[in-house]
């Protein structure tokens, strides 16, 4: 015997899971979401429907109503068979994830972690009340759970948690609150008082790097934080220590924290940690680096004595870039230039020296030389005729 319910789609109702609608639906797209609330329906009507009937119903070609049939099994919502789709049980299957059966434990296990369960119990109640306007869903609760037990967070640890999480606007990837998590567990954050302790150096570091960040001129990226970082809490050095090494590369045309961090670098190996301390490590360095240029210059090879134009003195020759440049004598460059008098002098000398006549052959010389250079000058000149006539 069958029974059948009589129905009629105005009065009747479709019952979505809370589950889905906390967990699942934001990372669902929207086609995927109308999918699912249509299968729920047909499913309860116990209707049959096709992949085509699906593609007309929602205005979208087959392929797509395929790719969203695969989105809903990704996520756990639904199982494809050859030629049947099954919706699954979400509120089964998250029972079985949360809770697994235990057998008894010892009385004193019980009265031992009695007082640690009431606690995480509040702190649930706080965090679904403030953060999820106490609609939590169930598997932030095994979220909460794993990480008190594997970081050994205390209770305010975890709600302090959830506040900057919230702050940042991120309380909808558990993946970021993880990563969150596991930041803080690696700075060996437990207690309260550790986490006070972190936020205090995180506001610091946060200001050091945006100070770091306008006297350099540039937008501070996240490699750049790690490096200021490193500066304040494994180095102990303050912004007055930091401030130091931005003055050195202030005669850089293009100034980069990868130099400013190898003066610091240098400092901290050789265990400089005040103003005082630096200053003086850089006038030993400064003065040290002076007399290895004086020595080198007066022991170098090359060209020198002023027998060749070069000053002889004992004072270090400037350098620019790795070359010595030469020191020259004040009267090396007045050898280039003759002087006027003795030119004069030079001129009026041989002027005298000249006879006032010349002799008789000199003369007859010029008067037989200069016709002949006339004559070849008159027979160059004269016109000549074409080629084919008369010569």
């Amino acid at each position: 015997m069958q029974i059948d319910e009589s129905r009629k789609l105005l009065l009747s109702d479709t019952l979505v899971p809370d589950i889905f609608i906390t967990e699942l639906m934001p990372a669902l797209s929207g086609l995927a979401v109308k999918l699912y609330l249509y299968l729920l329906m047909t499913a309860r009507n116990n209707r049959q429907v096709s992949e085509a009937d699906l593609s007309r119903r929602m205005g979208t070609d087959l392929d797509t109503i395929k790719s969203a049939n695969l989105e809903l099994a990704q996520a756990g919502l639904l199982v494809i068979h050859d030629r049947s789709l099954e919706i699954c049980d979400i509120k089964a299957a998250e029972i079985e994830r949360t809770y697994r059966p235990r057998t008894s434990a010892p009385p004193t296990e019980n009265g031992e972690n009695s007082e640690r369960f009431n606690k995480r119990e509040q702190l649930m109640r706080e965090i679904a009340k403030t953060f999820f306007q106490g609609l939590m869903a169930p598997s932030w609760y095994a979220e909460i759970e794993n990480w008190s037990d594997r970081y050994h967070f205390e209770p305010e640890v975890i709600y302090a948690l959830f506040q900057e999480c919230g702050r940042r606007n991120k309380l909808n990837s558990k993946a970021y609150i993880s990563r969150v998590a596991e930041n803080w567990a690696s700075r060996k954050i437990i207690t309260h008082q550790d986490l006070s302790r972190y936020f205090m150096s995180y506001e610091k570091i946060n200001k050091i790097t945006s100070k770091v960040g306008r006297k350099l001129r540039k937008s501070m990226t996240d490699y750049d934080e790690e490096i200021v970082t490193r500066w304040v809490e494994q180095y102990g050095y303050d912004f007055d220590i930091i401030e130091l090494a931005l003055r050195k590369v202030v005669k850089l045309a293009n100034p980069n924290l990868e130099f400013i961090d190898k003066i610091i670098q240098e400092w901290f190996s050789n265990q400089l940690k005040t103003a005082e301390q630096i200053s003086g490590y850089e006038a030993q360095k400064a003065a040290r680096l002076s007399g290895e240029r004086g020595r080198s210059a007066a022991s170098g090879g090359g060209i020198s004595g002023s027998a060749n134009g070069y000053s002889s003195t004992s004072r270090p020759r400037a350098s620019v870039g790795n070359f010595d440049q030469r020191d020259y004598e004040a009267n090396y460059f007045d050898s280039f230039y003759s002087d006027p008098d003795q030119s004069t002098d030079k001129s009026t000398d041989k002027s005298t020296d000249q006879p006032a006549t010349q002799s008789a052959d000199q003369s007859a010389a010029q008067s037989t030389e200069q016709p002949a250079i006339q004559s070849a000058d008159q027979s160059a000149a004269l016109p000549t005729r074409k080629l084919g006539g008369d010569v």
